[in-house]
C-alpha cells in the first residue's frame, strides 16, 4: 500500500466517523436568527505556489427575544496551493480570540 492509498483510507474512515457523530444533530434547528459574520483584516502572503491568508471573524445573530448581539470572534489561518492552475486549500485552523475581561468595579 502506498503512502497516498493509506492518507486516502484513513481520510475515507475519518469522514465516515464523522459522519455517525454528527448524525443524530440532523434536523436540529438552531435558536440563532439571523446570522451573519464579518471578516475583519484580511492579509494574503503569496510565494510561488503557496498563499497565506490570515483574518478575524465576529459571528452576529439573534437569541429568541434578545437583540443582536456578538456570538463569537475568531482568529483564522488558512493555507492554499495552486494545483494543475487551481488554488486549492491545505490547511485551515480557527481558534477563538482571547475575550476581553471587565474589571472589578469597571
Amino acid at each position: 500500500m502506498t503512502n497516498r492509498s493509506r492518507v486516502a483510507a484513513s481520510a475515507r474512515c475519518s469522514h465516515q466517523a464523522m459522519k455517525t457523530l454528527l448524525a443524530p444533530m440532523k434536523g436540529t434547528k438552531s435558536p440563532i436568527r439571523d446570522p451573519r459574520y464579518e471578516m475583519i483584516s484580511p492579509k494574503m502572503q503569496h510565494h510561488g505556489g503557496v498563499a497565506l491568508l490570515t483574518f478575524n471573524v465576529v459571528n452576529y445573530g439573534k437569541l429568541p427575544n434578545q437583540p443582536e448581539t456578538v456570538l463569537a470572534r475568531w482568529n483564522s489561518t488558512e493555507v492554499y496551493g495552486r494545483i494543475d492552475g487551481q488554488w486549492k486549500i491545505f490547511h485551515s485552523h480557527w481558534s477563538f480570540i482571547k475575550p476581553e475581561l471587565k474589571r472589578p468595579g469597571s
